[in-house]
């Protein structure tokens, strides 16, 4: 697997987090280039990584900066650590310094001007899109309950699925490094890793909830649910309520009566009516062998909460 890790501002390649993650994952492609100090050539390197690794067996970590930069590689895995969208509000709070880097570059710069920057990183801002439905679960963010360099949690909330707290700051201690992160790379590395979900119960889905058919990191699966009932009773009300009736782009709602499987009572089957991406409604079953709604928040490694946003 392919772990590339983008660090923060004023760092490198060579942090102690980038250090740490080759040693925790020897068996790991690690790949921790030097951010650029200019914008438009980070998003160039971006460019080329994205060139040279496949987004299937690959993860994408950015830290503070680094998981603004992270953000942007959409298709990819990503686990956004703290993450900076405003790095020239970072860059303001030093305007008219020089400011050195915290470990060693492989060009050997030991600093770098603030000024210069400011208004390169604030044009940059303005232009990124965060927001990534695609594949809802591939992004993760993590945010230390004690990070007093920058807070942008809600705005995260406001783009994306799936996060979760940790005991900690902005910078990462080896302690955050091996506990949180590490088990949260080891889980996204997992094939199946969207299979470990908890559904909600029939009983507990409501008209508008989002479920998938199939895979949960393919968006072209994901089925919103309009109505639900019981057996073909229920399926037979819906048919006489949609059935012939026209959608806005002129195709006919043709509904047929799922397949059940094998030991499934087509008088008590749970079924949900909707439609996935871009289909025609259909009507189909709840359940293990048809459209599954997730419950919002699960568990890594037995003791890492991850929260479902409401957006």
């Amino acid at each position: 697997m392919n772990i590339i890790y983008l660090h923060g501002l004023s760092s490198s390649g060579e942090s102690n987090t980038a250090k740490k993650l080759r040693e925790l994952l020897p068996d790991d492609n690690v790949v921790t280039p030097d951010i650029p100090v200019s914008p438009i050539k980070a998003l160039q390197l971006l460019l080329s990584l994205a060139g040279e690794y496949q987004a299937d067996n690959t993860i994408v970590i950015g830290t503070s900066m680094g998981a603004m930069y992270a953000s942007q590689m959409k298709g990819y895995r990503r686990i956004l650590v703290n993450p900076a969208f405003h790095v020239s509000d970072l860059l303001k709070e030093n305007n008219g310094e020089r400011l050195r880097f915290f470990s060693e570059r492989e060009d050997g710069c030991e600093s770098f001007e603030v000024e210069i920057l400011i208004d390169r990183f604030e044009e940059m801002e303005d232009n990124l899109c965060y927001v990534d439905d695609m594949a809802p679960e591939s992004v993760i963010g993590l945010f230390g309950d004690k990070d007093d360099v920058c807070n942008c949690q809600d705005e995260y909330c406001d783009s994306y699925f799936y996060w979760s707290s940790f005991k900690g700051g902005h910078r990462l201690t080896e302690e955050v490094i091996k506990n949180t992160l590490l088990p949260v790379i080891n889980w996204m590395k997992e094939p199946d890793y969207t299979s470990k979900r908890i559904f909600l119960s029939f009983e507990d889905i409501t008209p508008g909830d989002i479920g998938f058919i199939g895979k949960m990191d393919n968006y072209e699966n994901a089925f919103k649910i309009y109505k639900k009932g019981i057996g073909r009773k229920w399926y037979e009300e819906i048919v006489r309520e949609y059935q012939g009736t026209k959608l806005l782009d002129g195709r006919e709602v043709n509904l047929h009566f799922p397949s059940l499987p094998e030991g499934a009572n087509e008088e008590t089957v749970e079924l949900v009516y909707g439609n996935r991406y871009c289909q025609n409604p259909s009507v189909e079953i709840y359940g293990e062998n048809g459209v599954k709604v997730t419950d919002g928040n699960f568990i890594i490694n037995d003791n890492i909460l991850v929260h479902r946003t409401n957006r």
